[in-house]
């Protein structure tokens, strides 16, 4: 546990030091857009289920690519190295989910002015989802950069995410039913993919 305390502090300094103006610039724009603009555009549809829940499972698009930078730096010298970067590429990705779903609740209670609460079960049930999909992600974007290279794992993540859009645009309407047998799915391949990227670590 120390090894892997260590390595998160300097994880977190590293994060630190690769955010500039530029990135700012962008996350800001990503907030504005789909914490603002879209939720304002939506109205009380944004309270959705359906919509809250994929707002819950958001941080999976910004968890994929942010391990795959992070494993593309440099070979973690241990699993406890390579825990803290998915850890805070999970991280990483659950506070831009927490901004976004914040942003959108306040935009549709602030133009709208009601207090209409959205479905809490639904909503925390999601958010597990979210929380395990990213895990999962995060640790096949790392195994992938480690047995082939930082692009290839950016390559595979767009695939990933075009197929999770497509089944998305298709049966969006199963995503609160299934969210948690989803979650526990999600689990089993983080675990998975952890024990082939112990193995290639010491390949």
């Amino acid at each position: 546990m120390g090894n892997l305390a260590y390595h998160l502090r300097r994880e977190g300094q590293g994060l630190r030091t690769r955010v500039g103006v530029r990135v700012l610039a962008i996350h800001l724009a990503i907030v504005a857009v789909f914490g603002v603009v879209f939720p304002w555009m939506r109205g009380i549809g944004f309270l959705d289920p359906v919509m809250i829940s994929a707002y819950a499972c958001i941080g999976v698009l910004f968890a994929g690519p942010a391990a795959a930078q992070a494993f593309g730096l440099d070979r973690p010298q241990s699993m406890g190295d390579a825990l803290a970067r998915i850890l805070m590429a999970v991280a990483y990705g659950e506070l831009m989910t927490v901004l976004l779903l914040l942003a959108g609740l306040a935009t549709v209670y602030a133009t709208r002015h009601f207090l209409f609460a959205p479905d809490l079960e639904a909503l925390a049930t999601a958010g597990l989802l979210g929380i395990a999909a990213s895990l999962a992600v995060a640790v096949i974007a790392g195994w992938m950069t480690l047995r082939f290279s930082a692009r290839a794992a950016r390559q595979g993540m767009r695939v990933l995410f075009l197929l999770l859009l497509i089944v998305f645009f298709y049966r969006s309407g199963w995503l609160p039913d299934v969210a948690g047998e989803a979650a526990l799915i999600s689990l089993a391949i983080a675990a998975a993919a952890l024990f082939a990227l112990r193995r290639a670590l010491v390949a």
